[in-house]
């Protein structure tokens, strides 16, 4: 399992129709309807020539195309951690103490740790929603008050390997981080994560 960081979920407002690629994605025509995009993909020629900007021009014209949201914000950074490297990273954002076994446990919210709605859960470690800017005061903290991550060798329990952590990670991290709160401060939008 792990846990992904990145700006809450707003509906499409455009649409395109693309081979899936990123670049190609965003040179295609917007649509200001799934249903107009849907259209451009159903009256495709069945063959065609690799669409403009495709970072795989050789195989393009092979790939179907499908309706993609073409939202300009629509890229939002993405933080990715295994659920045991998320457990630290929630203590070191303040979310929880952590457990003889080095564990986060939940602790009660503190002011301004619920999500923007009242009837949502409080934000903890495994999942919550917080406005950029607070969640961007927590990640600045965390970057000031930790040390220079040592990391953690991997072992083994029988056939089963548990991973490590290289020095340096929760540093990289919590910089990603940053940069994702930054992101979504700059946007209007609040950071989400589970």
């Amino acid at each position: 399992m792990s846990v992904t960081f990145t700006a809450d979920y707003r509906p499409a407002s455009a649409f395109a129709a693309s081979c899936g690629c990123r670049p190609a994605t965003e040179l295609a025509v917007r649509h200001r309807t799934y249903e107009k995009a849907l259209a451009e993909v159903l009256d495709a020629p069945a063959e065609r020539d690799a669409l403009p900007g495709c970072e795989m021009p050789d195989i393009c014209p092979h790939y179907p195309l499908y309706v993609h949201d073409a939202d300009p914000e629509a890229y939002a950074p993405e933080v990715n951690v295994s659920e045991q490297n998320a457990d630290r990273l929630a203590h070191l954002l303040g979310f929880g103490a952590l457990d003889p076994a080095g564990t986060a446990v939940a602790s009660a919210p503190g002011a301004g740790d619920t999500t923007s709605a009242a009837d949502r859960e409080p934000a903890t470690g495994d999942a919550g929603q917080m406005p950029a800017e607070q969640f961007l005061g927590r990640v600045l903290a965390a970057l000031a008050l930790t040390p220079e991550d040592a990391g953690v060798d991997g072992y083994f329990r029988g056939r089963w390997h548990t991973g490590g952590r290289r020095a340096g990670y929760l540093q990289q991290r919590l910089l990603e981080l940053h940069a994702l709160a930054l992101w979504c401060a700059a946007h209007g939008r609040d950071v989400v994560w589970g």
